[in-house]
């Protein structure tokens, strides 16, 4: 198992380093483990997110560059606080069953928090996890023959700007998600040298290899380059195209994912405005508006706490017309889209 641990890097090359490690390996390469930090915070948006997810005016206003990677996810706020690192495989290697994989390459991670003092565990919905909070964000995804997949050792973690880089217009949904980051996603500020060493003997351990310290052939470092081209320009950011939405299509919510199962939305439609935090399926806090409900929008908001997801509609039944159109802007949110 090649490891090398590249120690800071720009934003940019932290990103386009690791991928084209993915080149390397699908092109025989050995398996490698790298390591690095950004050098300066910057955005990094999944391969077939819409760029609109993120709020592009406040990241140029504050300096933060914005890329896209090739494998999934929403987009994250990274920065110096964080330690990537990222085990790269030949696809074969792998099980072709996303969980399989998934559960093979975070086991050692896992184990390597253990190691380290940090009593983690790979939850139900695999995720590292503290209890229920989210210690450790991942990807992963292919690249040609290899599979690669990033997670992140967070020493420190600025909720606040992890929000705030999200395009949000609901200035209720912005809160709510602000809240349940602090909730349910959290630092471990362990040693990183003994965080990276444990690592190593983890990720060697599982797959039955020697680590072995390396660097990048010549063919990943013309890789490097032709990659710092394509993660710099104006099309590679956009993403791939989208079918545009049929006309008369109802509005989409804006949803935002804090980890799996933990989500806000926030939706208008025929002049009803939803905002709500959703934890396990069900309602956590919820803000109204809608003409006509005569001062009850309170009570409104305190029947639909604690209910499930699915019950949001026969509740709001018993609030006339406007509780009928603010079923209507609940609908438009689908956990299927997170």
């Amino acid at each position: 198992m090649r490891v090398i641990d590249f120690g800071r890097s720009s934003p940019l090359r932290s990103q386009t380093l690791w991928h084209a490690i993915g080149y390397g390996v699908s092109a025989g390469a050995p398996v490698t483990l790298s390591f690095t930090r950004p050098a300066a915070p910057y955005v990094c948006i999944g391969y077939h997110r819409r760029i609109d997810e993120v709020d592009h005016d406040y990241c140029r206003e504050n300096g933060l560059p914005v890329f896209r990677r090739m494998v999934g996810g929403g987009p994250v706020y990274l920065d110096a606080g964080q330690l990537f690192f990222q085990i790269c495989l030949p696809a074969r290697a792998v099980p072709a069953a996303r969980a399989k994989a998934l559960r093979m390459l975070l086991e050692p991670a896992v184990t390597a928090f253990r190691v380290v003092g940090v009593p983690a565990s790979l939850d139900d919905d695999l995720e590292v996890c503290l209890g229920d909070r989210k210690i450790c964000g991942h990807g992963a995804g292919q690249i040609e023959d290899a599979v690669v997949l990033c997670g992140n050792l967070i020493e420190r973690f600025d909720h606040a700007r992890a929000a705030r880089v999200l395009a949000m217009a609901d200035p209720a949904q912005r809160d709510q998600t602000v809240a349940l980051m602090r909730r349910f996603v959290t630092a471990t500020p362990v040693d990183p040298a003994s965080f990276r060493a444990a690592m190593i003997s983890a990720y060697a351990a599982a797959l039955g290899l020697a680590a072995v310290p390396g660097e990048l052939t010549g063919a990943e470092r013309t890789a490097v380059a032709e990659l710092d081209e394509r993660f710099s320009s104006v099309g590679w950011l956009a993403g791939p195209e989208r079918p545009a939405q049929p006309a008369g299509a109802a509005p989409r919510a804006r949803q935002v994912k804090v980890r799996a199962g933990v989500w806000t939305f926030a939706a208008t439609r025929d002049g009803a405005q939803v905002a709500a935090s959703v934890v396990r399926g069900t309602v956590e806090q919820v803000w109204l508006r809608v003409g006509g409900l005569n001062g009850s929008t309170r009570q409104a908001e305190r029947a639909l706490t604690g209910v499930p997801l699915h019950s949001v509609a026969q509740v709001l039944t018993g609030f006339g017309d406007p509780g009928r159109r603010l079923a209507a802007a609940f609908a438009t949110a689908d956990p299927g889209r997170l």
